[in-house]
C-alpha cells in the first residue's frame, strides 16, 4: 500500500491490543462483523487462552487517515524447533477471517496484511485454517509461494435474516431422522414436565454450572465418538466459555439455552452473537436420553430464537445431518493451508507430512498382521473344529 496516509503494524503489547477496544467495535459494527472478529471475544482469547500458554501477540492493524479500517489478530508460539504462527482463537475449529471496513480496497489491503503475516511475523509456519472457499483471503493465502494445502471442510449457514416467521420457514424443511419441528419435543414430553431456557443476566448465577454439565456431556460424547480435542479439557476454555455468557463489563458475546426434564438438564446450548450471524459454539446432551433427541431440541429452539433476531446462522465447521436439515444444504466451502514463511519452516512442513505417511504405513502395517493373525488361526484349526465353526455360524 503506497498511499502515505495508510499506516500498516502490527501490534505485539498486550496494553496497546486493549487500547483498540473502541476503534475495534466501531469497525465491527461497521462491517457486520462476526462473532470470532469481536474485540470483546478476541480479548477473551489472548486473556484466558493464548497468553497463559505463553502465546505472543502478532496483531495486524491498518489505518487509513487515522481511521482503523483492519484488524487480524494473530498469535505467534513455540512447537518444538519451530515459531508458528495462527489465528488467536480458544483453540476450537474457527474460520480465519479479517474484519475489514466494506470500503477499503479489500484485495490490496488483506495482500498487505498476508506479506506483513508470512514476512514480518518472525514465525517458520503461518497456520490457515478453515479459509471460506471464493473469499479474497482464501485466494491470497493459496496464491503463497510456500502454501500447502491440507484438507477441504464445509459449514453449513442457515440463511435467517430474510424469513418472515417460523411457520412459514418449517414448510420449508422435510423430516429430520423421519420428525419434523416439534415431534421430538412432544414426545419427550411424554416423558415429564419439559422446559426450554434461554438464560438471562438474572440467571448469571447458574451459568458455571451449566458450562461444567454441558462440557462433561461434550467429554463423554467425545469418549464414545473418539473425537477428542484438548480444549474440551482444557479448564481455560471453560473460564473463556463463562466470561463470553458473563463478563465482568460490556455485553455478554454468548447466550446459553438448556433444555429440561423435570428440571433436570438433558441438553444444553452456547451459542457466539454476531452483528449479522449467530454461531453455534458447542452443545451437548445426557446420553441417558439419547433416545429421545434432546440436542436436536435445544438446535430447534436455537434456529427459532436466530430466526427471530433476523440473523444468519453459522453452524460451524461439520457435515452433521442436522446442520444439512435446518441450513437447506447451504453450505460454505473450507480450505486449510499451512505457509511456509522460511526454509526452515519448509522443513517443519516436510517433516509433518513424512510423519504422516509414516503413521499411515504402521496402521496399514498393523491390519496385515491383524488379518494374518486371524488367518493362521484358521489354517491351524482341524476339520472337525472348521466344520462346528461353520455350523456354528450357519446357526447365528
Amino acid at each position: 500500500m503506497s498511499d502515505a496516509q495508510t499506516q500498516l503494524e502490527i501490534i505485539t503489547d498486550p496494553e496497546a491490543f486493549r487500547a483498540l477496544q473502541s476503534d475495534w467495535d466501531a469497525l465491527w459494527s461497521r462491517a457486520n462483523g462476526r462473532h470470532h472478529q469481536a474485540f470483546a471475544v478476541c480479548w477473551l482469547c489472548w486473556l484466558h487462552v493464548a497468553q497463559p500458554a505463553g502465546r505472543q501477540l502478532r496483531c495486524i492493524v491498518c489505518r487509513e487517515h487515522g481511521k482503523l479500517v483492519m484488524v487480524w489478530p494473530l498469535v505467534t508460539y513455540r512447537q518444538v524447533f519451530w515459531t508458528l504462527l495462527r489465528p488467536l482463537t480458544p483453540d476450537t475449529a474457527e474460520h480465519t477471517s479479517i474484519l475489514l471496513d466494506d470500503e477499503v480496497c479489500a484485495p490490496e489491503m488483506i495482500a498487505s496484511a498476508c506479506r506483513a503475516a508470512t514476512r514480518l511475523s518472525g514465525a517458520d509456519v503461518f497456520l490457515a485454517p478453515y479459509l471460506s472457499e471464493g473469499s479474497h483471503l482464501h485466494d491470497v493465502v493459496r496464491q503463497q509461494a510456500g502454501a500447502v494445502f491440507l484438507e477441504r471442510d464445509i459449514a453449513p449457514m442457515a440463511k435467517l435474516r430474510d424469513e418472515t416467521d417460523w411457520d412459514t420457514f418449517c414448510s420449508t424443511l422435510g423430516r429430520l431422522s423421519g420428525r419434523k419441528p416439534g415431534a421430538r419435543e412432544r414426545r419427550l414430553a411424554k416423558e415429564g414436565r419439559v422446559a426450554v431456557r434461554l438464560l438471562s443476566s438474572e440467571s448469571a448465577e447458574e451459568y458455571a454450572s451449566f458450562v461444567d454439565w454441558l462440557l462433561a456431556c461434550k467429554r463423554e460424547w467425545a469418549q464414545r465418538t473418539g473425537k477428542k480435542g484438548a480444549w474440551l479439557y482444557s479448564p481455560a476454555y471453560r473460564d473463556f466459555l463463562i466470561n463470553l455468557l458473563r463478563p465482568a463489563q460490556g455485553d455478554a458475546m454468548a447466550r446459553l439455552f438448556v433444555v429440561t426434564l423435570d428440571e433436570a438438564p438433558v441438553a444444553a446450548l452456547i451459542a457466539g452473537i454476531g452483528k449479522s450471524c449467530i454461531v453455534e459454539l458447542i452443545s451437548g446432551f445426557d446420553a441417558a436420553y439419547s433416545a429421545f433427541s434432546p440436542g436436536s431440541i435445544a438446535i430447534e429452539h436455537f434456529v427459532k430464537w436466530t430466526l427471530q433476531q433476523r440473523k444468519d446462522l453459522d453452524f460451524g465447521v461439520g457435515s452433521e445431518s442436522f446442520k444439512a436439515y435446518w441450513s437447506r444444504d447451504n453450505i460454505v466451502v473450507t480450505h486449510s493451508f499451512r505457509i511456509a514463511n522460511t526454509r526452515w519452516g519448509l522443513v517443519a512442513i516436510r517433516a509433518n507430512e513424512a510423519a504422516k505417511i509414516f503413521k499411515r504405513r504402521i496402521s496399514d502395517l498393523r491390519s496385515i498382521l491383524r488379518q494374518t493373525k486371524r488367518l493362521n488361526v484358521s489354517d491351524g484349526l482341524s476339520s472337525e473344529d472348521k466344520a462346528m465353526e461353520r455350523t456354528s455360524a450357519n446357526a447365528d
